[in-house]
């Protein structure tokens, strides 16, 4: 009696490898495109939590706080998209060490500032007086998401109409 060996052959082999390819061409480029939306989102809601911390921490400590951008996590600076800083600024005198830092990585995502002031004050009511403004992030030339800063120092979303209104901030 004659026996075969159990095992599959180089053709079902290549057949197989030939289908893996096919998945992974298909499945990279939406396996991208989630990544990016999460690196996204992630960062809208760490936006979000700043600006909710650092007017939270500007009336439970009856003081200026504030929220600006910042390239190299010590000074203040009109780009926000290496990072942000949050830092206590007592009445007459000068802006303390930061008591937060967050730093990004500009190669992903980057965050914009367009307000009437390159930093966000708020002061001990909570409110932002001359720091209204928006943050924002373009993604294929077209605003990915933005969150909106009244005076009162409330923060909002966007909505779809308005960011694509503020498309054109995007087209550089």
């Amino acid at each position: 009696m004659h026996t075969r060996e159990q095992g599959i052959t180089l053709v079902e082999l290549l057949i197989v490898i030939a289908l893996l390819t096919v998945i992974a061409q298909v499945a990279l480029p939406a396996w991208q495109t989630f990544i990016m939306k999460n690196r996204s989102q992630a960062l809208q809601h760490s936006v979000e939590r700043a600006v909710h911390l650092a007017r939270s921490r500007a009336v439970t400590g009856r003081t200026t706080i504030e929220l600006c951008g910042s390239r190299n996590g010590e000074n203040c600076s009109s780009d926000w998209s290496s990072g942000w800083l949050m830092q206590a600024v007592p009445p007459g005198r000068q802006a303390e060490p930061p008591e937060q830092v967050t730093q990004l990585d500009p190669r992903h995502l980057q965050l914009q500032w367009a307000g009437f002031r390159p930093k966000i004050a708020f002061n001990a009511s909570g409110y932002s007086a001359a720091s209204n403004g928006r943050f924002f992030v373009c993604r294929d030339h077209a605003i990915d998401w933005q969150l909106i800063l009244n005076r009162q120092g409330r923060l909002r979303r966007g909505s779809v109409r308005e960011n694509r209104e503020q498309d054109h901030r995007c087209a550089r």
